[in-house]
Formats: structure tokens, C-alpha cells, sequence
């Protein structure tokens, strides 16, 4: 394989003989181009097993990797699959498709790791399988680190995200995109159609901390937590489902920060409180750093439909620190129908910083 992918050109394919492949380091490094791309694919998809102590990295431009499975292994690697070889040589335009990583664990799960580390820009996953992790470490994270990694356009799209356990402490995201430390720079990534089923790992199924990200018609079925917009600005949150079957731990939207659209979203049976309510708008503290809570600002939720919710959480996290209750936003043309017998809002601050008008709310509770 070094050999092959040493004397890649554009238009090379590189087949993986099916079997199990244990211990390997495949460094794939290849400049191929948009009509003619590098690919490094398996003899047949899923019957090249990765195992081991197995990891990947993919750099240069125009790489396509595909048909791959990691699988019961025994990881030290910080990241199973990252797209860089190293701080110097990142990808650029890369996808990773049709691949597989499944319980894919370090023996002692105190040993933190990422299964996707995204780096670059204008990268792809997409169509790939990711269940089972246990230890810490987000599954897939987007970094933002160095100018090289900014408006990156990254698409992560029609993956399925499988169980994951609660981790029982932070660390447990299925999906981060950038740290509190970048979070005011802008991403522009986007997550569509995706699939999270029982993701469990911690409250942030996704944990948004950069700006101008979008989250669109992906589906969320009985994941006990949150899509977070924890940092960041200007996300669009649009025509995603969230199905709860009234798992007291499921929520679905919590909102932090300012410039956000969350539209024509479906929520049913969340039953979730607290920060895992349906919607929540979080309180904010006054001058905050980074890493904390800053104050929901010009946030406009329109046109979603809530059937047999929890109530709406205002001004959640409400302290003696976070103070500042939610301005400038509007809530305005979203449908609500609860026969369960439940409050509509719960508000444990002020709502006069929201803007409420042509909701339709179909409840005997006010």
C-alpha cells in the first residue's frame, strides 16, 4: 500500500484485498483533482476489517476513501480516521464514504479518542456507519484551529449515528464543531440527513461552537439529549424530526447565543425538562468568557410543530451567574398540540425579550 499510494496520480484507484487487516497505519496522501480523483477502496465494501491497533489518515486534495470497517478493535491513536497527516498537510476536498466504524474501543475506556477528527476544507463524510462508542472523546469533531481550518464548508451528511451510552460525564458529543476557544470564528459546515439513534453519550448529541454552521432534515430518534447551539452564531436549524417516545432524558433544540433561525422543525413525545426541553432558551452571563454562557440575542423560531411536548423552556440555567434572560427574539407561527395534559412554557425568568404571534396551540393547559 505505501507503494501504491506513493506513486498515486489523478485517476488512481488503490483496491484493499478483502480480509482482516490488524495493526496498520495506512497514511494516505495523494493530490488528485476533481474530475479525477485518488481512490483507495475496498476489494468489497465491508469485508476489509480494520482491527487492532488500526488507524487512518487522510491529507492532500481530491482523495476518496471508501468500503472500509473498523471493527472491535483496540485504538491508541487519538483519532481512528483524521483528515491531516500532520499541522502541515491537512485535506482539501477529501471524502470518506460508505465506511463503518463500530464498537471500536481502547481497552480501558478512561482513554479518550475521536473516531473522525475533520480538519481542512471542503471535506465530506458522508453514507458511513458509526455505533458503539464507550470511551471519551466526541465521535466526530470539526476543528477550527489555524486560519487553514475557518469557513471550511465541510459536509457531513446521510451517516448513520448508532448507540452510544451515557459517558456519565462532558466528552460524550456524537457531533462538536470547533471549541469554545474558536467559537467565534465561522465554520460553515454542514449536517444533513443524517440519522441519531440512541445517543446517549452526554446532553449534547451536537455541541455547535462556531458560527454560521447548518443543521438540516436530519432525524433524531430517542437521543437522550440536545442539538446544542452551546457557542457560536447565526445557525439555521431547519426541518429536522425528533422523535422522544417520551424518554424523560430526550429534549431537542437549546439555544445559547445570538443570529439563530429554527424553522420548520418536528418535534414529538420529548419529554425532557430542564435543558432537555422540546426548545430552550438558555439564560446568559453578563460579559461572559468564552466557555461559558453568552445571552440569546435576535434568535427567530418560526414554523414548527410541537405534538405531546414538554413544556418550552424560557430563561433555563437561570442563576445567580447566568442573569440575563433572552432579547430581540421572536417565536412567531409554530404549531403546538399536546392531549398529554402538558404545560405549554415553563418560564423561569422573563419572557418580555421574546416576541410571541401566530402560534397556533391546541391544549387544555395553558
Amino acid at each position: 500500500f505505501n507503494e501504491a499510494i506513493k506513486n498515486a496520480i489523478p485517476g488512481t484507484t488503490i483496491i484493499l484485498k478483502n480480509g482482516e487487516w490488524r495493526d496498520v497505519y495506512l497514511n494516505i496522501n495523494g493530490l488528485g483533482t476533481e474530475d479525477n480523483p485518488i481512490t483507495i477502496t475496498a476489494e468489497t465494501a465491508g469485508e476489509v476489517v480494520l482491527t487492532g491497533d488500526s488507524y487512518v489518515t487522510i491529507s492532500g486534495k481530491f482523495v476518496v476513501v471508501s468500503g472500509l470497517w473498523f471493527k472491535d478493535g483496540n485504538p491508541t491513536s487519538k483519532s481512528i480516521i483524521s483528515f491531516r497527516k500532520d499541522t502541515k498537510n491537512a485535506a482539501y476536498n477529501c471524502r470518506l464514504t460508505n465506511c463503518t466504524i463500530s464498537n471500536y474501543n481502547p481497552a480501558n475506556k478512561s482513554i479518550e479518542n475521536h473516531w473522525v477528527d475533520l480538519w481542512g476544507k471542503n471535506n465530506r463524510v458522508d453514507h458511513n456507519n458509526f455505533t458503539g462508542k464507550v470511551n471519551g472523546g466526541t465521535t466526530l469533531v470539526v476543528w477550527l484551529k489555524g486560519n487553514e481550518n475557518i469557513e471550511n464548508y465541510h459536509q457531513i451528511d446521510h451517516n448513520f449515528f448508532g448507540k452510544r451510552p451515557d459517558l456519565g460525564e462532558n466528552g460524550g458529543e456524537t457531533i462538536r464543531i470547533g471549541t469554545s476557544e474558536n467559537s467565534m470564528k465561522s465554520s460553515k459546515t454542514i449536517v444533513e440527513f443524517n440519522t441519531f439513534k440512541n445517543c446517549d453519550g452526554e446532553i449534547e448529541i451536537i455541541s455547535n461552537k462556531s458560527g454560521d454552521n447548518i443543521f438540516r432534515n436530519n432525524l433524531f430518534i430517542e437521543s437522550e439529549g440536545t442539538l446544542t447551539l452551546r457557542h457560536g452564531n447565526n445557525a439555521l436549524v431547519e426541518n429536522n424530526v425528533f422523535i422522544g417516545n417520551n424518554n424523560p432524558k430526550v429534549g431537542g433544540i437549546r439555544i445559547i447565543n445570538e443570529g439563530h433561525v429554527i424553522q420548520n422543525n418536528f418535534l414529538i413525545n420529548i419529554s425532557g425538562s430542564d435543558y432537555r426541553g422540546p426548545i430552550v432558551f438558555m439564560n446568559g452571563v453578563p460579559n461572559s468568557p468564552l466557555n461559558r454562557y453568552n445571552q440569546v440575542k435576535n434568535v427567530l423560531v418560526q414554523n414548527n410543530t410541537l405534538l405531546n411536548c414538554s413544556p418550552i423552556i424560557i430563561s433555563a440555567g437561570k442563576d445567580a451567574e447566568k442573569t440575563l434572560d433572552p432579547i430581540n427574539s421572536v417565536f412567531a407561527n409554530n404549531l403546538i398540540s399536546n392531549t398529554n395534559g402538558s404545560q405549554i412554557i415553563s418560564d423561569f425568568g422573563s419572557a418580555n425579550g421574546i416576541t410571541f404571534y401566530g402560534n397556533i396551540v391546541d391544549s387544555e393547559v395553558n
